[in-house]
């Protein structure tokens, strides 16, 4: 397998630069295409290379896909999605350039998640090529729509009955057998008069920290010092800050913070500024939300806490928030204590949107299997691990995460410059055979 693997491997980085090459970021539904073209173009790009390796495929009408390899009854499903987050600012490579320098190829998607999959259905054609026997159907499933709410493998699910059984290339090495929930709150403030002084807007997705930030000001004093990372243009004051995954919002440097640091010295009507005095007393720089009374730790690490959006426009305040909570805790004990702390300042809760945590115990068959498989083609060690994260794992009636990122790597997903290396995408394919080759004997 690894000798295929290392002739062809041009191959493979070929296939994963083509595909992130495609814009799929989720955009308005427009014929048959229900997240956007580019979606539905990564989707068909997918497939249409899963039939040119000589594989089984099927387009479950532009919401998922997925290329099926053997007749057994029973089968193994490997699980990962093409769509994107927004390319956000900061780049010095094109996002959708895919570009290779340094032994990286550079874009959206390379690490999160469409380089992991189609390494994954590499490793499928490997097997098929070198006619290692398999006992089980193997099917690798292609989501669309992970990043933005689920509709894509929900559609999967509906229309495909059978268990989904395996793992998703989309989370950490060596095993991710715990997740932490993922709770979205809402909290909303109605102005009881029109709001003309000021319109604030940041962060484009509430699983990511916001790099951006900006506020127009229908007055701006002459003497306004601001903080760090925070300009003026014209009427606007604008903060910029550093993306980064909201599962790892230390990565990160959170725009919307930063610009409130500069508001809070303006003369702002009442209700807007009930809004920034909440943000600078109950959230700040606190990531793990002790200024809330809703921290928490248990096996799977601590609570933490992204603030991902801000919008203020003439009649509302809303802020949204990406809190990741450990698997002994409640959504409900989170909802409750935020709102009873945002009412102090008028806000009130007025959406969410929660996933359960995931836990696999290790003693499982499926997790010895891969764990066996990243000792034997690695030659480290192997063990469990949490992560604040939330993959398409929990979609599945049992499956965990299983890379693509290895131990001590830095995290680059959602972020700038997102990249993948060369040899860490074709180590994937060879530990991603060796896996799909244990689950289906």
């Amino acid at each position: 397998m690894e000798n295929f693997i290392e002739k062809h491997k041009e191959d493979l980085i070929e296939i994963v630069r083509e595909i992130v090459k495609i814009k799929s970021v989720e955009e308005k539904e427009i014929g048959d295409a229900p997240f956007g073209k580019g979606v539905k173009d990564a989707l068909q790009f997918a497939l249409k290379t899963g039939k040119e390796m000589g594989f089984k495929t099927k387009n479950l009408d532009n919401y998922a896909g997925y290329v099926e390899y053997g007749k057994a009854n029973e089968s193994i499903s490997v699980l990962g999605h093409l769509d994107v987050v927004p390319e956000g600012k900061g780049w010095t490579h094109p996002p959708y350039g895919a570009e290779i320098e340094d032994g990286k190829i550079y874009g959206r998607g390379t690490t999160d998640d469409k380089g992991p999959i189609m390494a994954a259905l590499f490793a499928l054609y490997t097997l098929k090529e070198t006619e290692i026997p398999l006992k089980k159907r193997v099917r690798i499933i292609f989501g669309t729509n992970e990043e933005t709410g689920w509709k894509g493998i929900n559609y999967y699910k509906q229309h495909e009955k059978e268990p989904l059984i395996g793992f998703t290339p989309d989370g950490n090495f060596p095993v991710v057998n715990r997740e932490k929930g993922i709770l979205n709150v809402s909290l909303v403030k109605k102005f009881a008069s029109l709001n003309t002084n000021v319109i604030i807007n940041g962060g484009e997705r509430s699983n990511m920290v916001p790099d951006y930030a900006e506020a127009d000001i229908k007055s701006l004093p002459n003497d306004l010092h601001l903080p760090e990372n925070v300009t003026i243009s014209g009427n606007k004051i604008i903060a910029k800050g550093v993306s980064a995954h909201a599962a790892q919002p230390w990565e990160g440097k959170n725009a919307i913070v930063l610009l409130c640091k500069a508001l809070a010295k303006l003369d702002i009507k009442e209700d807007v500024k009930s809004i920034i005095e909440f943000i600078l007393d109950k959230v700040s720089d606190d990531l793990y939300g002790e200024r809330l009374g809703i921290a928490l730790e248990d096996i799977s690490g601590k609570l933490t806490l992204n603030l991902g959006i801000i919008k203020v426009n003439k009649e509302q305040g809303e802020l949204t928030f990406n809190i990741r909570y450990p698997i002994t805790d409640k959504a409900e004990r989170i909802i409750k204590n935020i709102g009873k702390e945002a009412e102090k300042y008028g806000l009130t809760v007025q959406k969410t949107r929660d996933l359960k945590p995931l836990f696999v115990k290790e003693e499982e068959p499926l997790v010895q299997k891969l764990l066996s498989a990243y000792e034997e083609v690695t030659g480290e060690k192997a063990y469990t691990i949490a992560i604040g994260g939330g993959t398409y794992a929990r979609a599945m009636e049992k499956g965990v995460a299983f890379g693509p990122v290895f131990p001590n790597t830095k995290a680059v997903e959602h972020q700038p410059d997102e990249y993948i290396a060369v040899d860490d995408l074709v180590k994937l394919a060879k530990i991603y055979a060796r896996a799909i080759q244990k689950l289906a004997e």
